[in-house]
């Protein structure tokens, strides 16, 4: 065989492979680059899904915290003002001196300003709605054991007792259990 054939032979051949070779880090470098985008697009949607967690979920936690607060004050209060005339093992002095310290106890709590705070930063009408809805039915009760007692009857004045264990403490359960689903939506 001739040289000129052996070394054109031999450049053909290095060249192809070369090309070869070429082409196929190429695809490589391609699929590469693919992979890479497609995790890339998964961490930011991860971090886009976390951050909107954390901006969204904080005020649904807080709002459940302050809940929990209100509603422990609002019942100490209730119970304590339908404990003036029932007064079970106290004295008339040691129910109203609980009476006075749940009502100064809620009124520090309401000039706190803390509820109403959570409640602005809330962007769900319908659990505002059902916390307010909460918190005037705990008022009611304590109004109706503490200033209209002697214009109820008694059979008004004990479902107005009850209310607090019977109808007002499972809505609080309701609406922390929505919170709970909300949260799990996010």
């Amino acid at each position: 065989m001739e040289t000129w054939a052996i070394v054109t032979l031999v450049l053909g051949t290095s060249a192809l492979s070369s090309l070869l070779t070429f082409f196929i880090t190429k695809m490589q470098v391609r699929h590469s680059d693919r992979r890479f985008e497609k995790e890339l697009e998964r961490a930011r949607e991860a971090d886009d899904h976390q951050r909107r967690w954390e901006v969204e979920s904080d005020p649904l936690l807080k709002l459940k915290a302050e809940l929990a607060r209100m509603a422990s004050k609002l019942d100490k209060l209730a119970v304590s003002a339908h404990q003036l005339h029932t007064r079970f093992n106290k004295t008339e002095e040691q129910a109203k001196e609980e009476l006075e310290e749940a009502l100064n106890d809620w009124n520090n709590y309401i000039s706190s300003d803390d509820l109403r705070q959570v409640l602005s930063i809330q962007h769900d009408v319908e659990i505002v709605n059902l916390v307010k809805k909460i918190r005037n039915e705990y008022l009611e009760s304590y109004e109706d054991g503490a200033i209209y007692r002697k214009e109820l009857t008694a059979k008004e004045l004990g479902e107005a007792a009850r209310a607090p264990d019977e109808k007002i403490g499972p809505e609080v359960i309701k609406v922390q259990s929505l919170i709970n689903k909300r949260l799990k939506e996010l």
